[in-house]
């Protein structure tokens, strides 16, 4: 095992910044896919002839399947390798590209949707485990910033070329658009993340696998997911059709986690990641704080959509400002953390910023002027951008050095997890509220069961007394959903008390270590920014 102690002044190589350029254009091409559907969902609705459910799930099946396998590609490149599991990774993004963009019907597309999920699931994921095979935590944060700030371009200017796709062209631009991102990463990851790892055989490798426990986590993550984003939507929460796979979802896990700390020879899990109450606090804010992150995006464009009335283009410019704001907040932070050498500030400072600023949100309606929404689109980004890099750099310092790679994973899946809760509960939330605002007055509920595609009959609808009430019921309804996750990030803030300090002066301790040009490597040994000793 490769045992690297750091020294005080660490500086990247250049072979270290060429992986992290890398990783940060393809973050770029899997956030532009991330929310690029955003504000063409209607659209796409139409051309599939989907109803509002199968037009939830082109969203939803993406977020789902990026969760539930982030754990087993993790534990998996442990054993085949970073760069192997990273390839496999952005070929099935491709691959996934591909079959969304041949699709004819509902079918296809959520085939199509599940496998760029697990690709794009496994490219989040190695990206950040990369990062702290190669790189100091003290420093880290900062460089996970960089690859933020990749990840927040593409995902907020996707919503502007997804609309402007959908109005001058086929919606399947919506997916062509990967495939050069993806050839060129295909034809130069190979070349630039190269490790350095002990040969052994396929079948010494195959042994090693935890078959059991990720077909047992695998398993019990998606019946629990699928219960979840049913729930309210397509079945009432108290069916059986929700119940089921809820309850055999989460008894699943718990026999998951049973078998992992008891039974398995060489576990995928490593339980040790929950050793204390701040690790378990750190986790569990990581999954709210993506929770509001993603519900606020979402919901916010459907509400320039149906209330404001606007296309998809100017609804995509309208959000621009709640996400790009998270970029310089959450590079910033990051700089400040490895100047400092603490977290806790950002992550107290982040829950009370987004509780305010989502707390806002409550003041919208039809008549909130541009510079109004725009200001509170902006609190709320200064919020969110301060929690994604503090809470990251927090469950990395909790875990021990040896964990910290499985951390990073654990983080990524709970970030995922998160994003997936976002939209379901956020979407039965709201129509929920809906349900009951219409039922008030005596309407059709049949406006919340399908929302998506009345929002663009709503918007082509001329005026009347009748569409002013309707809008005046949906704007409610969005009203109650962000009040809701107000009080989501105030339960982050309470919980965020648990998370204690720790160190990020830490060692790196991986068996992974990047391949070194000779240069680099003859460098080193006259002037050397890190030891390397082996053990």
């Amino acid at each position: 095992m490769a045992f690297r102690k750091l020294k005080s002044h660490w500086k990247p190589s250049k072979q270290v910044k060429l992986i992290v350029a890398t990783q940060a254009f393809v973050c770029f091409f899997v956030a532009l896919d991330s929310t690029i559907l955003t504000t063409t969902l209607p659209t796409l609705s139409k051309a599939l002839h989907t109803n509002t459910t199968q037009t939830f799930w082109i969203a939803t099946s993406y977020l789902l399947t990026s969760a539930v396998f982030q754990p087993p590609i993790a534990a998996l490149s442990d054993i085949f390798g970073r760069q192997a599991l990273f390839l496999l990774a952005i070929i099935l993004f491709t691959i996934g590209s591909i079959v969304c963009c041949a699709s004819h019907g509902i079918v296809s597309m959520l085939i199509g949707r599940s496998v760029k999920g697990i690709g794009g699931g496994g490219i989040l994921s190695l990206n950040l485990i990369i990062l702290s095979d190669i790189i100091p935590l003290r420093q880290r944060a900062q460089y996970q910033g960089y690859l933020q700030l990749c990840f927040a371009l593409g995902s907020n200017i996707a919503p502007v070329i997804g609309g402007l796709i959908v109005e001058r062209t086929t919606w399947r631009w919506l997916f062509l658009i990967n495939l050069p991102f993806c050839a060129i990463s295909l034809a130069t990851v190979p070349f630039i993340i190269r490790y350095s790892r002990p040969k052994t055989t396929i079948r010494d490798r195959l042994l090693s696998i935890d078959w059991a426990g990720i077909t047992m986590s695998t398993t019990s993550t998606t019946l629990f997911l699928i219960g979840i984003s049913w729930g309210g939507t397509e079945y009432s929460w108290s069916s059986a059709a929700t119940l089921c796979p809820l309850i055999i979802g989460l008894a699943g896990v718990l026999c998951t986690i049973i078998y992992e700390m008891k039974f398995a020879r060489m576990p995928f899990l490593r339980t040790s990641l929950f050793h204390n109450r701040s690790a378990i606090a750190a986790y569990v804010c990581t999954m709210l704080m993506a929770f509001s992150v993603y519900a606020t995006l979402y919901y916010l464009v459907l509400w320039l959509l149906a209330v404001k009335e606007m296309s998809e283009i100017m609804a995509g410019v309208c959000i621009f400002p709640l996400g790009m704001t998270v970029v310089p907040i959450s590079g910033i932070t990051g700089v400040l953390i490895t100047r400092l050498g603490r977290y806790q500030w950002a992550v107290w400072a982040g829950w009370v910023i987004a509780t305010l600023g989502i707390g806002t949100l409550v003041l919208l309606d039809q008549d909130t002027s541009t510079v109004a929404y725009v200001f509170m689109f902006v609190c709320a980004g200064i919020g969110l951008g301060l929690l994604m890099n503090s809470l990251s750099a927090a469950v990395q310092a909790i875990s021990h050095t040896k964990d910290v790679a499985y951390a990073s994973s654990m983080f990524a899946f709970m970030r995922s997890l998160g994003l997936c809760l976002g939209v379901s509960i956020g979407g039965t939330i709201f129509q929920n509220f809906l349900r009951q605002r219409l039922e008030h007055y005596g309407l059709s509920t049949e406006l919340a069961e399908n929302a998506e595609v009345y929002v663009s009959l709503l918007r082509s609808t001329p005026s009347s007394p009748h569409k002013i009430l309707l809008k005046e019921i949906i704007n409610w309804a969005f009203r109650m959903l962000f009040a809701t996750l107000c009080g989501i990030c105030g339960l982050g803030l309470t919980i965020s008390v648990l998370i204690g300090k720790y160190s990020l002066d830490k060692e790196l301790d991986s068996q992974h270590v990047i391949v070194q040009s000779e240069s680099e490597s003859e460098g080193k040994r006259e002037v050397s920014d890190s030891s390397v000793v082996v053990a």
